[in-house]
């Protein structure tokens, strides 16, 4: 028994040698262990003067990057609508704060109160998204997290967008 198990084990430890050697020797380095790479070079969060304690957690460029790869995170964009339709971050849907009640049933009406949300608008000028996430939490979702750096943060990071409706 012990015959058999010893060309596999030794197959792989001398392929985990020849990986960190290989790891160490080439320029392009993959860090074990410490600082991955970030897609903004900063994953500093952007918070707008009027926040308050209570209101949904924000998150970072990196973070909103991070969850939109899960694929199971609805996006909402809270800008107007003609502003939804010139660009926004893939797959988002279009919930303005301003028109808040026409859309809210048609756009919300399959999302769960427990669905991981990521709202926002077009970055720091905008409050959209911290008024509309907090109207999120207070009608019960759970999970709402506010990308304050918006839209202009995501572009300009070359990150996936759609246009027109």
């Amino acid at each position: 028994m012990k015959l058999r198990l010893m060309p596999p084990l030794l197959i792989i430890i001398f392929s985990i040698i020849i990986a960190f050697a290989a790891n160490t020797i080439l320029g392009n380095r993959i860090p074990l262990i410490g600082k991955w790479p970030s897609i903004s070079g900063s994953d500093s969060i952007i918070v707008p003067p009027s926040a308050e304690e209570g209101d949904p957690p924000f998150i970072s460029l990196d973070e909103a990057a991070t969850k939109f790869q899960s694929k199971r995170i609805v996006f909402i964009d809270a800008r107007e609508p003609e502003d939804y339709e010139t660009g926004h971050i893939r797959g988002a849907v279009n919930l303005p704060y301003d028109y808040m009640e026409d859309y809210w049933d048609k756009v919300l009406k399959d999302v769960p109160l427990n669905k991981e949300i990521v709202v926002y608008c077009s970055g720091n000028e905008c409050e959209s998204s911290l008024f509309l996430g907090r109207e999120m939490a207070y009608k019960g979702y759970k999970d709402v997290f506010i990308f304050y750096g918006g839209w202009r943060e995501w572009v300009e990071a070359k990150l996936p967008v759609d246009r027109g409706k």
